[in-house]
């Protein structure tokens, strides 16, 4: 692709160019200097921790032939001087690969809680109806099935997004899910996707360190609407449809009256949720292998979005039965049995999250609930003493105990956290995680079912950016208990 049909396409951001109009060849587009090769067009952003203007002789030194900047730079070499580097990277990316969601079922789902088990919901339903596609989100992104890997970003880059259907095309891939971040739409990594469904799960506090107000974080969510196809459709919760106000096709789920699918009633026990869904379908008995009546909505969203396309609602319902759930998300850890208890990994991190999760523990737990929980540093602090509220109305016992600190005192964290703890309430705090879980198994009761908080499928413990250690939350609770089985077992 010439260089002067990208600069004609980003013309509404550009503020000064450096080109003499001779034609130049790009055969690459990227934001990473480890990926630059000759030919490549390379996109400058200054980050809150990098700055890759800073490095633009050793860009131009391994090949690339353009670059797209924020501001001026000290070297004479063919350039564009954009606002919005971001966006100017959306716009170049989904034209370098020639508009890959067009040719996609393309479904994106935001929300503060949800989107993970939506999208692993959504990708499984397509491939047992036929469908073959990729999905990008939190644990591992899925390219056709054939590449399963773990990215730090929930949503990545404009350019890597638009790779991955650009591959999904290529390779006769039929669907494309993803879930989107609210940084993501902040940070115009998917502005130049359009979507078919476009799906909200809910909006609760979180991400406020980054968002700054919630009504900036409701604003910033709700963008996903602008992204729809001009016959997509906004598919939407009951609980918070009367904040979408944009004008698009809205198909509302959920338990209110005016649910287009509404779930009319509900059972939850610890092999997961049975439901009942009326639409204009007729009413249908649902089941997902997952407990919660917050999975009755995420199987819901899923039913009414693919309903909404033409697909056959006993179909949907039946390829929901073998959806095994998901990895971190409300996971039974199997080898409770050895001792008599239930044990539960969740990635529960937010208030909202953490009421959710523990209500649905209230439901099916026939004993005592101890839960182990924390926060993460650099993340919003005004949820912190919210979280420990919410954990010590639904636990008997509640441990706080070290997330991901990331640079923050971990101490400090935990004191803040404490802060919210109910007077009265019976609690501890352990500052080391792996200890914190040892004492939940050890105060445990036949009968009982501890809740272990706030890192799902995680691997690693994030204390700052020099120091990241192997812990998995799974891992650890399996080799606690096989230690302290064959301990029993040597006592007999």
């Amino acid at each position: 692709m010439l260089v002067r049909n990208l600069i004609e396409a980003i013309d509404e951001v550009t503020l000064n160019l450096q080109f003499d109009g001779e034609d130049i060849v790009i055969t690459g587009i990227t934001n990473k200097s480890t990926e630059v090769r000759p030919g490549y067009l390379f996109i400058c952003h200054k980050g809150s921790r990098f700055d890759s203007h800073e490095i633009a002789s050793e860009i131009i030194k391994k090949g690339a032939s353009f670059l797209v900047v924020e501001h001026p730079i000290s070297v004479d070499f063919p350039h564009v001087v954009v606002s919005d580097s971001r966006l100017a990277e959306s716009i170049l990316s989904a034209l370098y690969y020639g508009d890959p969601f067009n040719k996609l079922l393309t479904i994106g789902i935001t929300g503060t809680n949800g989107k993970t088990t939506a999208a692993h919901l959504f990708h499984h339903v397509l491939k047992t109806l036929g469908s073959n596609g990729s999905m990008l989100g939190t644990i591992y992104y899925d390219i056709l099935g054939e590449q399963k890997f773990h990215h730090d970003n929930t949503t990545p880059d404009a350019i890597e997004i638009l790779k991955a259907m650009k591959n999904t095309v290529d390779r006769s891939g039929k669907h494309f899910v993803m879930e989107v971040s609210s940084h993501s739409l902040a940070m115009k990594r998917v502005e130049s996707v359009k979507f078919d469904i476009a799906a909200l799960t809910n909006i609760t506090r979180d991400h406020l360190d980054f968002h700054q107000t919630f009504d900036e974080y409701i604003k910033t969510k709700l963008h996903i609407f602008d992204l729809l196809k001009e016959f997509g459709i906004a598919v939407v919760s009951d609980e918070f449809e009367h904040i979408v106000n944009k004008r698009v096709k809205k198909v509302i789920y959920g338990m209110s009256e005016n649910s287009d699918y509404r779930i009319l009633s509900a059972e939850i026990d610890k092999f997961g949720t049975n439901f009942v869904l009326k639409s204009r379908f007729g009413e249908h008995k649902c089941s997902i292998n997952i407990p919660g009546i917050h999975n009755a909505y995420n199987a819901t969203l899923v039913i009414a979005s693919l309903c909404e396309l033409g697909y056959d609602i006993e179909s949907i319902i039946e390829a929901i039965k073998s959806f095994e759930g998901v990895e971190g998300r409300f996971q039974f850890i199997r080898e409770g049995a050895l001792v008599g208890i239930d044990i539960v990994v969740d990635f529960a991190h937010s208030p909202d999250a953490l009421e959710k999760t523990l209500i649905t523990a209230r439901k099916i737990a026939s004993g005592r609930i101890i839960t182990v929980f924390g926060a993460g540093g650099q993340a919003d602090k005004g949820k912190r003493p919210m979280m420990a509220e919410v954990v010590c109305r639904y636990s008997d016992v509640s441990i706080i105990t070290t997330d991901d600190p990331r640079g923050e005192d971990p101490e400090e964290i935990l004191f803040e956290v404490e802060k919210g703890v109910p007077s009265g309430s019976p609690y501890l705090v352990i500052p080391d995680r792996k200890e914190a879980i040892e004492t939940a198994l050890t105060l445990a009761n036949r009968g009982d079912m501890v809740i272990v908080a706030g890192r799902g499928h995680e691997e690693y413990q994030i204390f700052s950016d020099e120091r990241k250690i192997p812990f998995k939350d799974a891992e650890v609770i399996r080799k606690i208990l096989l230690k302290e089985y064959e301990k029993e077992k040597k006592r007999v």
